[in-house]
């Protein structure tokens, strides 16, 4: 059956003409919401919509909120592997600092920046973005900037000469750019060595930091991390090497994660001082016979957390049981309690002391694992004993819980120990659950 060519044209010109309606009736919209959508975007994304249409391209100029994200400048290798080559971290580096000087450039001082947030790689071409940034405050003001700085390569191993490297590199950017530093609320960093001195010079000269993550950070084994800033309310360390960590003075602190700490049979990992608005404390460790035990009545201080997750890793039990008369001060606000991977080895008996200590929580969850990470060999499965030094702790016979509403199990296998004993005991204590 033919087709009237003439009927054909009709029916591509309806198709392009509602195509066109339906462009007009989004860029017909207010500049207000165009501009609340392109401020949803990365940079490069609202750079390419505002290409595909002129009613954009004034708004680009007018975004208060500016990501620049180093993960989406994409470059391949001739081999056409995903693996970053030097070069590759060079053009993409060199695409980071382009964005970042013609988005400043092109964006006149009478509209401030609400958010200017860029990840980028701790290479010399990236000295560019601390140029351009502190540049750019000398007239305007930023009212949030991050820097979220990556390392080099993309191995999780470094050997200590690269970390070594990666430290004086981080340092001179830090030298190099003394308003942008200040004027910094998040910071993130990787796999870099600093002394202490450093890590105090650069908290003095943050003095806007409300943001602080270190992710496999080192100062050496022997080292002691004061930290002390009065607006920092978010502070996590993974992976890092210190000897100890001391809170000392931190009146705005209410979330703190520590994530793998080393051997020390002598001391604690961590002291708290002054953090009166701690709520939230994350405790990660995969801990040998070489950890000392921690009581939290001591390691917590005079802090009265709300959350307090603990994850043992499918090792041993790091805490001890204490009495509730102990705890129960530093109990009194704590509603939700994660204990997360407990060996299969060990009951769950010992947790019930959590339950009477703290009489306003509302949430346990738990979770059983069995999972071993690595294989140890024969001298390190001495070291890793699950079954080492098991805590105990046998529950008043009367215990009554009245604010308990929320009991999770999740992995374990039906056995005695789970389910008829542990559960029947606290669901008996926990009248409201």
């Amino acid at each position: 059956m033919a087709v009237d060519a003439k009927e054909l044209q009709l029916q591509d010109d309806h198709a392009s003409s509602k195509k066109i309606d339906q462009e007009d009736r989004l860029s017909n919209l207010p500049d207000d919401i165009l501009l609340s959508i392109l401020e949803r975007l990365q940079l490069r994304a609202a750079a390419r919509t505002s290409i595909l249409s002129t009613r954009w391209m004034h708004l680009l100029s007018l975004r208060s909120r500016i990501v620049i994200d180093a993960n989406t400048f994409h470059y391949k290798n001739n081999k056409g592997s995903i693996m970053l080559t030097p070069g590759d971290l060079a053009q993409r580096s060199a695409g980071v600092v382009e964005a970042t000087r013609s988005t400043l450039a092109r964006r006149s001082s009478q509209f401030p920046i609400s958010l200017l947030r860029i990840r980028f790689h701790l290479v010399e071409e990236s000295i560019g973005v601390i140029h351009c940034v502190d540049g750019a405050l000398s007239d305007r003001k930023i009212a949030t900037l991050h820097f979220l700085i990556l390392p080099e390569g993309q191995s999780r191993r470094r050997t200590e000469d690269e970390l070594v490297r990666n430290g004086r590199r981080f340092m001179s950017f830090f030298n190099a750019g003394p308003r942008a530093f200040a004027s910094l609320s998040y910071l993130h960093l990787h796999h870099l060595m600093l002394n202490t001195d450093d890590v105090a010079n650069v908290l003095s000269t943050c003095k806007k930091l409300e943001n602080l993550i270190l992710q496999s950070c080192e100062c050496g084994l022997e080292s002691v991390l004061q930290i002390d800033h009065p607006h920092l309310t978010t502070l996590v360390f993974a992976g890092c090497v210190f000897g100890k960590i001391e809170l000392n003075w931190l009146p705005s602190l209410k979330y703190f994660r520590y994530h793998t700490w080393f051997f020390s049979q002598d001391q604690y990992p961590l002291s708290l001082g002054y953090v009166p608005q701690l709520s939230t404390l994350k405790l990660w460790n995969q801990a040998s016979t070489m950890h000392k035990s921690i009581r939290l009545s001591e390691l917590l201080g005079n802090a009265t957390i709300s959350l307090l997750d603990l994850d043992f890793e499918c090792e041993r039990i790091w805490i001890e049981p204490e009495a509730p008369k102990v705890l129960g001060p530093l109990f009194q606000n704590l509603q939700i309690l994660n204990l997360q991977r407990i060996h299969e080895e060990c009951d769950l008996d010992w947790t019930m002391f959590f339950l009477e200590a703290a009489p306003l929580l509302k949430q346990v969850f738990i979770k059983v694992w069995d999972h071993a990470c690595f294989n140890w060999d024969e001298e390190w499965q001495d070291m890793y004993q699950k079954g080492y030094n098991l805590p105990t702790w046998e529950a008043s016979a009367d215990l009554k819980h009245c604010n308990l509403k929320v009991l999770t199990i999740k992995g374990y296998q039906v056995d005695e120990k789970f389910t008829s004993r542990y559960i029947r005991r606290v669901a008996k204590a926990a009248v409201n659950l």
